[in-house]
């Protein structure tokens, strides 16, 4: 996408394959590890009035199953069609929707400690939402603007079996 053109998106439409880019950092602080995704790039869309209409990645997340963060019960149980592979040899993860398109493949970054738990728990909480890093979560999260769902993951570990 060129940041310098107009798009036009029709949210009523299926699906499309516009990649945004997506960034992702790790968080290994609790028992439960977590990635927060933020997108590269974001659209504006707008009503034939000139509104503001809303935001495709956010109309992505709610229909592919994420939940609003502050709606737990929404997101407290593994995400039903959702799946990552964490390859540790190269720290690539790939996390794939339930339509299996890649929501997010790239590095990772993972510390030891957050392989040990992801692998331990199977699972990992995601975030996203209307953030460029994760110092806007709790403005997000605050303006109904933040989502979750928790991803089963595999980590796969050379020499160790899965």
């Amino acid at each position: 996408m060129d940041p310098n053109t107009m798009y036009s998106v029709d949210l009523s439409g299926p699906a499309s394959d516009l990649d945004l880019g997506m960034q992702a950092w790790i968080d290994d602080r609790d028992s439960m590890p977590r990635i927060v995704f933020a997108a590269e790039q974001r659209l504006e869309t707008f009503g034939t009035d000139g509104s503001a209409g809303p935001d495709p990645f956010l109309h992505g997340l709610r229909t592919d199953g994420w939940a609003e963060f502050n709606d737990f019960p929404g997101w407290a149980n593994r995400a039903p069609g959702w799946s990552a592979v964490l390859d540790v040899a190269t720290d690539e993860l790939i996390m794939w929707n339930p339509d299996g398109v890649p929501f997010y493949q790239g590095t990772l970054n993972s510390s030891r400690t957050w392989r040990r738990s992801a692998k331990k728990n199977s699972m990992f909480i995601a975030l996203a939402g209307d953030i460029t890093d994760p110092h806007g979560i709790a403005d997000a999260v605050d303006a109904g603007r933040m989502y979750a769902l928790v991803c089963p993951i595999t980590v796969a570990m050379p020499g160790r079996g899965q």
